[in-house]
């Protein structure tokens, strides 16, 4: 698996390590988890598939007198299979996706990364995901009913840079355990763990990867 390489057992082990830190000091259950991207992105390809037949359109024009139309076509569909190629490559990918299609798709991958681990079936409404999703370099907090209820999305600004701000650098892993940090702060305020209250562990603490 292409995630493998972000993350070694060393920054897997590192990552259930900060989990098991914010839910002793809570109620909470956090669940971290990463994808590779939120969405294919095909319409990138294409962009760039159509933006390179574009160009070399205007370079026939300017290069080859009176061009025949089969040198136009020609031209074409090279530069235009060259773009749809390019078009695949990560950062060419995030410009022609644009910010808020990213956001969209980030947001909806997480949402269904929340159902699909089980963040709404704790005893007590607390369950927290941490999500990240590397090609685009987004990450997303949700947390359950009782959670949102006091945090809502702005309480989690912290944590969220911190997780960008890892893969960013390269080290999603460091970004995966600074957040879970800063997460397992808020849990504590908000939601303490009284010391004599048995809170049982849900939900597995290690790094959940979805592809």
């Amino acid at each position: 698996m292409a995630l493998d390489r972000h993350f070694p057992q060393e920054a897997q082990d590192r990552i259930a390590a900060a989990v098991r830190r914010a839910e002793s000091r809570s109620t909470g259950q956090v669940v971290p988890v990463v994808v590779t991207r939120s969405e294919p992105y095909e319409e990138a390809r294409w962009i760039g598939a159509v933006i390179g037949a574009a160009v070399a359109t205007a370079l026939v024009e300017l290069v080859v007198d009176d061009p025949t139309v089969a040198e136009v076509l020609i031209f074409q569909v090279l530069l235009g299979v060259a773009g749809w190629f390019v078009g695949r490559l990560a950062t060419v990918e995030r410009l022609l996706a644009g910010r808020r299609h990213q956001a969209h798709a980030v947001h909806a991958r997480a949402e269904q990364a929340f159902l699909e681990h089980g963040l709404h079936q704790t005893m007590h409404g607390t369950g927290v995901l941490v999500f990240a999703s590397l090609r685009e370099r987004r990450a997303e907090i949700i947390g359950d009913r009782g959670i949102h209820e006091r945090m809502g999305d702005a309480g989690w600004q912290r944590a969220v840079d911190a997780l960008v701000d890892g893969m960013r650098r390269g080290v999603p892993g460091e970004g995966f355990e600074a957040a879970i940090d800063q997460v397992g702060v808020q849990l504590a305020e908000h939601f303490p763990r009284a010391s004599d209250e048995p809170v049982p562990n849900e939900l597995p603490d290690g790094l959940r990867r979805d592809g």
